[in-house]
């Protein structure tokens, strides 16, 4: 997890991304990759936040480690919190420090 980087995911931006459900497989967009600014300790990984959006026909994910995949990164557990609705789709913030 500490490989992964705001320049990791910039390549990936309104691409897709499947969350692996028990139920159903869901789909959801990376519509923003955003620096949360400098890093906490010298040689640490620069802070910065993603934000997903997914239909919200399927209802609303709890707060929460997914398994997203994505043909550029491949498969990669991530935390997501639910921080909003928009044009029918349910918001998903993803922060590492």
């Amino acid at each position: 997890m500490k490989s992964l980087t705001r320049e990791s995911f910039e390549p990936c931006l309104r691409q897709r991304f499947s969350i692996n459900l028990p139920e159903v497989k869901l789909t959801a967009e990376l519509v923003e990759v955003k620096p949360l600014g400098q890093p906490f300790q010298e040689g640490a990984r620069e802070p910065f936040s993603l934000l997903f959006e997914a239909d919200a026909a399927h209802g609303l994910l709890n707060q929460g480690t997914y398994s997203l995949v994505n043909e550029v990164l491949g498969e990669r557990e991530i935390f997501l919190v639910p921080v909003g609705e928009r044009d029918n789709c349910y918001q998903y913030e993803a922060i590492f420090n």
